[in-house]
C-alpha cells in the first residue's frame, strides 16, 4: 500500500514564487496515486508568504501553515515541519522545487526496499544538472564538501545539502527531535546523527535546477557555516547525541 506522505516546504519571503510551486505540486499529485499533504513553514517572512500558502488546497486538503516568530533559519523551519507531521513518510523540499517532483516515486521505492532515510544527491553518476549554479557558488560548494568530513565528521555523503530529504515518521521524530542546528548546515547534523544511530540511509540520483534568487549568499554565511560545523563536531565529541548504535 502506498504510504501517506507529508511534504514540508520551508519558506522565507517566498510569496512571489510559492504559488507556482504549490500549483505544480497540486497538478503532479493529481496525476499520481501518491497520498500527500503539504505543510509550509513560514520562517518569519515579512511578505505575504503565509497568506499565499493559506489560499491553496493540494490533494483536496488545505495547505497547513506553521509560522515561526522571527527568521530563525531553514533548519529551524524544516525541524518545525518535520516534527509537526504525522504521515508514514515525511520529507522536505525547497520552495522553488529545485529538484523536480518527478523524483518522488523513486523516493518511495527506496522506502519499499527498507530504508529509513532517503536523500537526493546531485553528486551521483546518474544525477542531472538542468541549470548550473554560478561559478562562485560552485566554488563555494566544492570548498564546503572538502571541509565537511574533516570538521564535522560526516563521510560518505558527497552532497549533504540537496533540499530533498525524506524519513520514515519514527526516524523523523528521532532525528529532528535530537538536532539543534537552525541554519545552513542542519542537513549535515541530521545525516551524521542518522549514521550515528544506525539508520539505513539511501542516496538517490536526482535532477536539479538552480533558481536565481536563492537566499544563500556564501560570502555572508561562511562564518556561520564554519561555526556550526565545529559545533556539530564538539557535540558529538561530548556525547550530546547519545551512544552510537542501531536505531530503536
Amino acid at each position: 500500500m502506498m504510504p501517506k506522505l507529508t511534504l514540508v516546504i520551508p519558506a522565507y519571503n517566498e510569496a512571489r514564487r510559492l504559488g507556482a510551486s504549490l500549483d505544480a505540486l497540486s497538478v503532479f499529485l493529481a496525476q499520481t496515486d501518491i497520498d500527500a499533504n503539504v505543510i509550509v513553514v513560514d520562517d518569519g517572512s515579512t511578505d505575504a508568504t503565509a497568506d499565499v500558502a493559506l489560499s491553496y488546497v493540494v490533494s483536496d486538503r488545505p495547505v497547513d501553515v506553521i509560522t515561526l516568530t522571527g527568521q530563525r533559519g531553514k533548519g529551524a523551519a524544516v525541524r518545525a515541519g518535520m516534527l509537526a507531521a504525522d504521515a508514514d513518510v515525511i520529507g522536505f523540499v525547497d520552495a522553488d522545487l529545485s529538484t523536480p517532483l518527478d523524483e518522488l516515486p523513486r523516493v518511495l521505492e527506496a522506502f519499499d526496499r527498507g530504508y529509513d532515510v532517503v536523500i537526493g544527491s546531485r553528486a551521483m553518476s546518474r544525477s542531472r544538472t538542468l541549470r548550473a549554479q554560478s561559478t562562485a557558488r560552485r566554488v563555494g560548494a566544492r570548498m564546503f564538501r572538502a571541509i565537511t568530513p574533516t570538521i564535522a565528521g560526516l563521510r560518505g555523503f558527497p552532497d549533504s545539502q540537496c533540499g530533498f530529504k525524506f524519513c520514515r515518521r519514527e526516524a523523523a521524530r528521532d532525528l529532528f527531535g535530537g538536532t539543534v542546528i537552525e541554519r545552513w548546515v542542519f542537513d549535515v547534523e541530521m545525516l551524521r546523527l542518522a549514521v550515528h544511530r544506525g539508520y539505513r540511509v539511501a542516496q538517490i540520483p536526482v535532477a536539479w535546477r538552480d533558481h536565481p534568487g536563492s537566499r544563500l549568499r556564501p560570502s555572508l554565511v561562511a562564518f556561520g557555516v564554519l561555526r556550526d560545523l565545529v559545533r556539530i563536531r564538539l557535540r558529538f565529541a561530548l556525547g550530546r547525541y547519545g551512544a552510537a548504535g542501531p536505531a530503536a
